[in-house]
């Protein structure tokens, strides 16, 4: 293994790890809870991209409010069996990765991150998973999935990014045209509206083709985000929903937005197949 000099790596009182980055293009923050992004700060214009709740667990009791959860090898509970059987996104995002690799190279820093295992009730599948994040100008995450099995199977998968905005409702959302599933409304299938603003609870299933390239503008801070290997793209906000929530203060819906890239329709992946999910999460020029 190769290693990076420009990562450390700290443990908080919970015994919670961090890898910490800070190279010349950004600083970033990655749990090996959860192998989950925490912080993603380009030096181009010094403003964070990620929003991590003030009230998350960080003691590894549960996942990681805020940041870049990963959800796999289902999303919310679309496992085929009763609600609240399994854990929702899956269970990537409640174990404790390891670091494969590390190095420096002229674009940034590349970690690759493994879990310490992908076979759990609801899944019974031999594959291989590893994150691989590159930390640099832009921030690109690539959640990989090969499929060593000798017959196919399905899965779905996210990068749950949940976006730092100034306020919710100075933000813009451009990029995302088409249809999508309102989860708010009985999964009725609406138009996604132009101007785009998220003005009340949201969780939307956007159908997309991929790649594609949203654009989150707050009046403080424009972000470019390119999403490949999905089939769709969820934008969700809980509004006031967010009182609810043992993790998040009730006003914390006003300074975060979630623009995931998902595979939320169900990827078959063959023997010998490598299904590559991504999001690159740029400085828009």
């Amino acid at each position: 293994m190769t290693t990076s000099d420009s990562i450390s790596v700290s443990t908080n009182q919970d015994g919670l790890s961090f890898i910490n980055i800070d190279n010349a293009h950004a600083t970033a923050k990655v749990s090996l809870f959860g192998a989950h992004l925490m912080s993603y700060c380009p030096k181009s214009d010094g403003k964070e991209r990620l929003w991590v709740s003030p009230h998350a667990y960080l003691n590894g009791e549960k996942p990681i409010r805020g940041g870049i959860p990963l959800c796999w090898p289902w999303f919310g509970h679309n496992h085929g069996q009763e609600k609240g059987t399994l854990p929702s996104h899956g269970f990537l995002r409640t174990q404790t990765w390891s670091i494969a690799n590390s190095k420096d190279t002229s674009e940034g820093t590349e970690l690759t991150l493994l879990p310490a295992f992908t076979k759990a009730k609801g899944f019974d599948h031999k594959c291989e998973v590893k994150l691989v994040i590159m930390i640099g100008e832009s921030l690109s995450v690539s959640l990989i999935t090969t499929n060593i099995d000798d017959h196919e199977f399905s899965i779905d998968c996210a990068l749950h990014t949940y976006f730092n905005v100034e306020h919710i409702g100075k933000t813009t959302i451009d990029g995302i045209t088409g249809d999508y599933e309102d989860k708010t409304r009985e999964s009725a299938v609406l138009t996604t509206p132009t101007p785009y603003f998220v003005s009340e609870e949201t969780d939307r299933i956007h159908f997309c083709e991929a790649p594609n390239i949203t654009i989150v503008e707050d009046g403080v801070r424009t972000t470019e985000i390119t999403s490949s290997g999905n089939d769709t793209i969820v934008v969700w906000n809980p509004w006031h929903g967010a009182a609810s929530l043992s993790d998040m203060d009730a006003f914390g819906y006003k300074h975060m937005l979630c623009v995931e890239t998902t595979v939320t329709q169900g990827y078959g992946l063959q023997p010998n197949e490598t299904h590559v999910l991504t999001q690159v999460i740029s400085t828009a020029k």
